[in-house]
């Protein structure tokens, strides 16, 4: 299709515009042939009449919405200028991506902002990856070189310009960077942190600050990298062009000179520098001219600590380094000293000049000499020698020259030493240049510098254009296609004239030979011979200038220091002097320049030059600079070249912030938009036959699709819908077309959609408005009829008929209704009676075969039923027989041991009951004792009745207390009995017992004797432990009243001590009367005088008798109550003692009663067991019956067997003990057989999960067993140095890996299960713990085993991810899951990356999810197969989803195309599937799923709506585990696949941005695909019996002996 028939309306344009460049507008008009205007509409509603003077006239038509944003500029329909700023644009302002293809070249656009895509993880990501797979990066280009001179074998060259402040040097660093990481070596000599090393050194002695960059580089610089045959770096070699000496001594206005000096200067009060008397940087001259000696940001102390480790990591010894730090301060003294003027024509240096001496101090020159030769100058005539002084300007100049000359051959020694540090013993296989050099530059004022600098970029644009032809032309022939020239800029005219005979070099340097030569001499030279060149013109306004027309621009040159920098002149004299210096390295400089010629480079122009006629013509700058070059491109044609392009977006270093005037030039400068031109011209745009019918089928028909062959079908499409063939080319693989015809069969397609959808809303409008206009027509009518019915006049009679003619109609209707249903039921009920009957009968007789069938039924089962209970009542009698004679073996002798206590308890009882009765009778003797002292007291109350009659009363008192006591003595009497009766009985009762007991014995003897009577000596026993229990009773009852007795007594002696008290208070009472008589009496004598001597006689008398009477009645009341209180004390503390002891049997007798309750309990609870057991045997024994009926016959072959074993063999049957024997000597051959040559798939093994390590194990318990430390020692090292051979031997296979993690983790268990430790044999059966280690403790070798398992699971999971890593992008991400939901893009010169393989493998396998479900099921298999732990098998899966969601969402977050929302469902529909294939193999509880927590929250952001605040806030709340990095990264990378999809707002992007600054966490953009989850082994005990476990035959271990 013609180009011109795209201008139609609604179609987009650019058109030129003085503030943006380019700008937008929309055709209103279709344009025809001949129109002078085209109808145009601008952004802001302004309409345009477009001037169209011809058909070339035109402008440039915008590319569709769904082009822009893309990866590769080349992939653009339409190619031009306005096309590649507007597309640099979108991704950088909006997108904020920095990198974009241009077919080879990778344009970089400075961020001014340092951002989170330089990571370890995003290395990782782009190894291995081909150039296009990815998002456009530098990594991506350093990966395409590192794996063209791996597979190809060739040299490779990353080429990175761009104007000063564009990022050259980041992008070089980040590129050595990548080599570094990708290519380690396993060598301890840190080959690559010493080649990273080198860039802060090169950047503080060659960068500085400038206008347009704070860290500029301000020389060229080609590193070579050099590589091993393991492509692993083993050295480098960096090589320098064009240093800009001037700076050193010169610097504009906030500018800086080379960051090394204030470095220095921030460091002077450090102890290291002191000695080389630095000021600050503001007292220097030259580091005070730009104004600002500081950068903001920057940390010149920090940086300066740097440098000096970074000397010292390559091995730059302390001496070098502060000679180096010499030089430097006595360059910056040296700009410090001051020269004065003497005349006109003189100058001078004051000797006491105190920077002019620090100079010479550290360097080591004199003094004197210095300040002579600073302002003179030695003349050489035919016959004499002249000194001739030197006016102030020149000694100055001589100054700076010097300075200049000591940093430049300094600059030189740092760069040689650094490349002596770098050169490492080893033949380099192959190299990769990294060229870090100048872009095109122009400014206002441009010298020689400048001039340089572009003639540098003219000879590599010549470069890249030819390369760039180069490969167009190989894709040609491999696509075969046929290569037709190409009109596009040719430089070389430049170059002659730059490099030619009598070219500008040329003239320069002739002029350069003349003392008397000055640049307006060699500028009237120029305008001679090169005013009549196309390229060189000569400006109106000036004639100190020259004009050249580059490529990129034209440059105005100021022809002005063209000579003095060209020839770069020292003063023979000043050599010298720094000659006799006694500074080691600055003599070293001097002399090496004497001593070394340099060596010319013969540089070929396009027409042979003229040999200069002075032989000793002195090398100039533009010839070193000519002859560097020329090696430079040496090399670089010598190598595959990569191309970089720094562009610098804005002259403020606004970070995202794009100048459209300020690209633009740059893109002109850097040949992207000859590149473009290039493309162009051809067919830029390039599709796979794939990919052509994924996206346009909708452009095909029903007819066409149906063909089988694809490539065939695209054929036909495109020649009905592009009718000159001109337009498009057939490849082999791809389609060719030319600039433009996407574009058109893009407005097809969107046309075609665009009537789809037409169609769509037509009908679906259609319906929607015949359903509104049903609704309203219906309404109408309603409304009609409620309006018409008001209007019309209604008559009575009129209703009268009306209503007599319904109810006629009501009667008829029902009528003729009743009868039709009258009808219609007697032919119903009719049919149900008959169809009623049948299904009656057809039941009856069904349930007479099926009663039938239940009879016979019946009986068969209640024979198979009476036979298998006979069965089983055999089996449940055997069994239960054996099980309860064990039971009463063990009751019987449980009894024994009572029977034996309760014989001890009776002896004890009887020895208590005679201890009783000698208390008895010692109370007998006390009693007798009493009596007798009755008797006396009785015959002194005899003597003392006939006193007093006083004593009468004492004598009833006592006839009282004898009575008392005689009672007293009868209760004695009376107990005393009462004991002996009870000792009889208990004698009786011990000799019953005795007698119970020998009976006991007999039955158990009986019952030992005869056990099938068993059940009735248990009866027997049960009857004696009844009659034991009615004895212990009948016991307790007597105890009981015995004790109900003793508390009576003692009621009793209590009542009887009271009544004695209350006869001594009568006594007393009787004493007081007596006396107060007594008085009574004296009273009345004293008033009869008669009667006192006789009186006094009878009261002497008296007085005499009552003191006997006294004395009488206190002994006998003494003795009395004496008697009386020691014997009741004596009666209550044996009545105490009697009681506590009676309670104790007591309390001994309800023991023993519990006793025998528990007993009794017990056997009650052993019946019940018994029962449950003999249900629980009963149940197992029907469940197992049918499989003993089935095996009847194998069970009888098998006895027969037996049987004839046994006579064979007459040997007894052994009982093994779990271990293994074998001999010292065999130890090699165990640990082959079972570790190094045993094979996984053996059928045994597969058979019994952890043969192996039960088998090994068995040896070391052997080993155990026997005690023997140095066998047990040497088996263990033995094993796990043969495990870890097999897994060094077989680190790729699979098998293998499992099976010995398996079998690992079995060993490590048993070690653990058998260690005899408490919190391992919880779960182990007695046989066991029996089975556990006795002497040694495996603690060391557990933890030897650990680590071991711990290697094999990682080198395990390596293995998995290997074979997994692969299939992961193309199934998760490219496959579609749901056909037809995505359609392909536009890829340009994605997948034409020069490092893929040769067509026949170019195209990897396709995989989907299927592929990795089906390697998830081998996987999965393997281990179960292998009887790896559930838990165990849990955790590889964990790690491998792990690295699905890891490794998926780095690409989606690497991966532009991959970030839509049709790719969103994708995602998900695949995550749905993996979840599915978890819950079928039942490890939902692995926590696999969490690990797709970010891919899946991944998806959903793709798919979720991005436009509202309320989006926003849900965003914020649902992307819980992505990083604010990663959710900001996929909105700025989503891209719509069609044009009914909108992009995200930058305003939406930033609104989501603030709403997660307080989110904490990472932010790190790329997840860790290489990190590994920690490992456990949990602690299983195994089951299986040591003891049972025999040794195939067919593992060849006839030497081991079980034990």
């Amino acid at each position: 299709m013609a180009l011109q028939e795209l201008y139609t309306k609604y179609n987009r344009v650019w058109i030129p515009d003085s503030e943006q460049v380019w700008k937008s507008a929309e055709i209103l008009k279709d344009f025809s042939p001949g129109d002078p205007t085209l109808h145009l509409q601008l952004e802001d509603g302004t309409v345009l009449q477009y001037p169209v003077e011809g058909p070339g006239q035109l402008p440039h038509l915008r590319n569709p919405d769904i082009l822009v944003g893309e990866n590769d500029l080349t992939a653009l329909s339409y190619l031009h200028e306005p096309a590649v700023l507007h597309n640099l644009r979108v991704r950088f302002v909006d997108s904020r991506i920095i990198y974009t293809y241009c077919g080879i070249i990778l344009v970089a656009v400075n961020p001014y902002k340092q951002l989170p895509i330089y990571g370890d993880g995003v290395i990782h990501a782009y190894s291995g990856q081909n150039m296009g797979d990815l998002d456009p990066h530098i990594f991506a280009v350093a990966e395409e070189a590192y794996k063209q001179m791996a597979r190809n074998n060739q040299n490779q060259s990353i080429i990175v310009s761009g104007e000063s402040g564009a990022g050259k040097t980041v992008s070089a660093r980040y590129a050595m960077r990548y080599f570094a990481m990708v290519s380690k070596s396993s060598s301890n000599k840190r080959v690559e942190d010493k080649v990273l090393a080198s860039n802060p050194i090169t950047e503080a002695i060659g960068n500085a600050k400038t206008t347009r960059n704070d860290n500029s580089s301000r020389f060229g610089k080609y590193t070579e990298i050099s590589f091993d045959r393991r492509y692993q770096i083993i050295g480098a070699n960096m090589r320098t062009y064009l240093l800009e000496k001037s700076r050193v001594v010169f610097q504009s206005e906030n500018e800086r000179n080379y960051h090394v000096f204030y470095q220095m200067c921030a460091c002077a009060d450090q102890p290291e520098f002191k000695s080389l008397r630095l000021l600050s940087a503001d007292k220097f001259n030259y580091t005070c001219m730009g104004g600002d000696t500081e950068i903001q940001g920057v940390d010149d102390c920090a940086d300066m600590a740097e440098t000096r480790r970074t000397f010292s990591l390559l091995g730059l010894k302390e001496d070098f380094q502060s000679d180096v730090f010499k030089m430097l301060a006595g360059i910056l003294h040296l700009g410090n000293v001051v020269i004065k003027a003497v005349g006109s024509d003189q100058s001078s240096i004051s000797s006491s000049d105190s920077h002019l001496v620090v100079f010479c101090d550290l360097l080591g020159v004199r003094g004197e000499e210095m300040s002579r030769w600073l302002c003179h100058r030695r003349i050489v005539l035919a016959s004499e020698t002249v000194v001739k002084p030197q006016p102030k300007e020149r000694a100055i100049n001589a100054r700076d020259a010097l300075a200049k000359h000591l940093y430049a051959y300094l600059f030189d020694c740092v760069i040689l030493r650094i490349n002596q540090a770098l050169r490492v013993p080893g033949k380099q296989h192959s190299f990769i240049g990294v060229l870090d050099i100048y872009g095109f530059e122009t400014f206002d004022v441009n010298s020689f510098e400048q001039f340089c600098i572009n003639y540098a970029n003219e000879k590599l644009q010549q470069q890249f254009n030819l390369h760039v032809f180069k490969l167009e032309q190989e894709e040609y022939m491999k696509e075969d296609i046929p290569w037709t020239l190409i009109d596009f800029y040719d430089n070389q005219p430049v170059i002659d004239l730059i490099e030619a005979k009598m070219g500008i070099l040329d003239l320069l340097d002739e002029e350069c030979l003349f003392p008397q030569g000055t640049d307006k001499n060699w500028l009237q030279k120029l305008y001679n011979y090169l005013g009549s060149k196309p390229h060189f013109e000569k400006p109106r306004l000036s004639n100190e200038a020259f004009v050249i027309q580059h490529f990129a621009d034209k440059v105005q040159y100021q022809c002005r220091g063209f000579l003095e920098k060209n020839r770069d002149t020292l003063y023979e004299e000043l050599v010298d002097v720094m000659r006799a210096s006694k500074f080691p390295l600055l003599t070293d400089f001097f002399t090496e320049e004497e001593n070394n010629a340099v060596t010319k480079v013969k540089v070929k122009a396009a027409r042979p030059g003229v040999k200069p006629a002075n032989k000793q013509l002195r090398s100039t700058v533009g010839d070193k600079f000519r002859s560097s070059l020329y090696l430079l491109m040496e090399t670089l044609n010598a190598t595959t070249p990569h191309y970089v392009r720094c562009i610098k977006p804005n002259e403020e270093k606004l970070p995202f912030e794009y100048d459209s005037k300020r690209v633009v030039q740059q893109l002109r400068a850097c040949g992207v938009l000859e590149t473009v031109h290039i493309s162009a011209q051809s067919y830029p745009s390039r599709w796979t036959y794939i990919e052509f019918y994924s996206r346009y089928s909708i452009l095909m028909s029903q007819a066409e699709l149906r063909a089988g062959d694809k490539k065939q079908i695209c054929r036909t499409v495109l020649q009905r819908l592009i009718h000159d063939s001109n337009q498009y080319k057939f490849g082999r693989t791809k389609i060719f077309f030319r600039a433009g015809q996407v574009a058109y069969l893009e407005k097809l397609r969107l046309d075609r959609l665009r009537t789809a959808c037409i169609i769509i809303q037509k009908h679906l409008r259609g319906w929607s408005q015949r359903r509104r206009y049903l609704r309203l027509r219906q309404a109408a009518i309603i409304i009609q009829e409620y309006i018409r019915g008001k209007r019309r006049t209604v008559t009575a009679a009129a209703l009268k008929q009306g209503w007599a003619a319904v109810v006629i109609q009501r009667h008829c209707r029902g009528y003729l209704v009743r009868r039709l249903y009258q009808l219609l039921r007697v032919a119903a009920i009719t049919i149900q009676a008959y169809v009623r009957g049948w299904m009656a009968r057809k039941r009856y007789k069904k349930m007479m075969e099926e009663h039938k069938a239940l009879v016979l039924q019946k009986y068969a089962r209640a024979w198979l039923v009476r036979r298998r209970f006979q069965t089983m009542r055999r089996l449940v009698l055997n069994v239960q027989l054996s099980y309860r004679v064990q039971q009463l073996r063990k009751k019987i002798e449980e009894q024994n041991k009572e029977n034996r206590g309760l014989v001890e308890r009776l002896t004890s009882l009887a020895n208590t009951h005679a201890q009783s009765l000698d208390r008895i009778q010692a109370l007998e003797a006390e009693l007798s004792k009493s009596t007798k002292e009755k008797a006396s007291v009785e015959e002194r109350e005899k003597k003392n009745k006939e006193d007093t009659s006083q004593v009468r009363v004492a004598e009833h008192s006592g006839e009282l207390q004898r009575e008392d006591l005689e009672k007293e003595i009868l209760a004695l009497k009376e107990e005393n009995r009462r004991m002996r009766e009870e000792k009889l009985q208990l004698q009786t009762q011990a000799s019953e017992d005795t007698q119970i007991n020998k009976e006991m014995k007999k039955e158990a003897a009986e019952n030992s004797e005869n056990e099938g009577d068993l059940l009735f000596a248990f009866d027997g026993l049960q009857t004696a432990t009844r009659v034991v229990e009615t004895q212990l009773k009948e016991q307790r009852e007597s105890y009981e009243s015995q004790m109900e007795a003793l508390v009576f007594k003692n009621d009793h002696l209590a009542r009887e001590n009271q009544q004695l008290q209350a006869l001594f208070q009568e006594k007393s009472d009787v004493n007081q009367s007596i006396g107060q008589e007594v008085a009574r009496l004296t009273a009345e004598n004293m008033v009869i005088p008669d009667l006192k001597q006789q009186v006094a006689e009878s009261q002497r008398h008296r007085q005499e008798l009552e003191t006997q009477l006294k004395e009488q009645n206190t002994e006998m009341t003494g003795e009395l109550f004496s008697n009386n209180e020691l014997l009741l004390e004596e009666r209550n503390r044996e009545s105490t003692i009697e009681r506590e002891e009676i309670q104790g049997r007591l309390e001994e007798l309800e023991e023993e009663m519990e006793q025998l309750k528990r007993l009794h309990q017990t056997e009650n609870e052993t019946k019940n067991k018994l029962r449950q057991e003999t249900s629980r045997l009963t149940a197992e024994n029907m469940d197992f019956e049918e499989q003993i009926d089935m095996k009847d016959r194998t069970i009888k072959r098998l006895q027969d067997q037996i049987k004839a074993l046994q006579k064979a063999a007459q040997v007894l049957p052994k009982e093994y003990l779990g271990m293994l024997e074998y001999k010292k000597e065999d130890e090699d051959k165990l640990v082959r057989m079972l570790i190094r040559e045993l094979k996984p798939r053996g059928v045994v093994v597969n058979m019994i999960p952890g043969l192996a390590a039960n088998l090994l194990f068995m040896c070391v318990r052997h080993s155990d067993y026997l005690n023997d430390g140095n066998k047990l020692k040497s088996l263990m090292h033995a094993i796990i140095t043969a495990i870890k051979q097999v897994i060094t031997d077989h680190q790729e296979n699979f098998e293998i890996l499992s099976f010995w993690l398996s079998n690992t983790y079995y060993l490590l268990n048993c070690f653990k299960q058998y260690s005899g430790e408490e919190e391992f044999m919880k779960h182990n059966t007695p046989r066991q713990n029996k089975n556990c280690l006795q002497n040694f403790d495996l603690s060391e070798h557990r933890q030897i085993l650990s680590d071991l398992a711990i290697r094999i699971y990682h080198q395990f999971i390596n293995i998995m991810e290997d074979t997994l890593f692969p299939m992961i992008v193309p199934a998760m991400l490219e496959h579609e899951s749901l056909q037809g939901i995505s359609s392909m893009k536009p890829t340009g010169f994605r997948k034409r990356s020069n490092s893929l393989l040769e067509e026949g493998r170019s195209e990897g396998q396709a995989y989907s999810v299927s592929s990795i479900l089906q390697l998830m099921n081998s996987f999965h298999n393997a281990m179960a197969q292998q009887g790896m732990e559930l838990q165990l098998q849990g955790q590889a899966i964990r790690q491998l989803f792990y690295l699905i969601g890891a490794t998926s969402l780095n690409s989606i977050l690497l991966r532009k195309d991959l970030c839509s929302c049709r790719k969103g469902m994708q995602i998900r529909c695949n995550i749905s599937y993996l979840e599915e294939w978890l819950r079928e193999k039942g490890l939902q509880g692995c926590s696999a799923m969490e690990t797709l927590g970010p891919l899946s929250q991944a998806a959903w952001l793709l798919q979720v709506n991005k436009t509202t605040d309320e989006d926003a806030a849900e965003i914020r709340q649902q992307c819980r585990e992505l990083s604010a990095v990663q959710i900001v990264k996929i909105l700025n990378s989503y891209t719509p696949i069609d044009d009914f999809e909108k992009r995200v707002a930058p305003s939406f992007v930033r609104k989501v941005q603030g709403l997660l600054q307080e989110r904490e966490g990472s932010n790190q953009l790329m997840m860790d695909a290489q990190y590994r989850f920690q490992v456990t082994f949990p602690f299983c005990p195994s089951t299986q019996a040591l003891e049972l476990l025999q040794v195939p035959s067919s593992l060849h271990l006839g030497f081991l002996t079980r034990i």
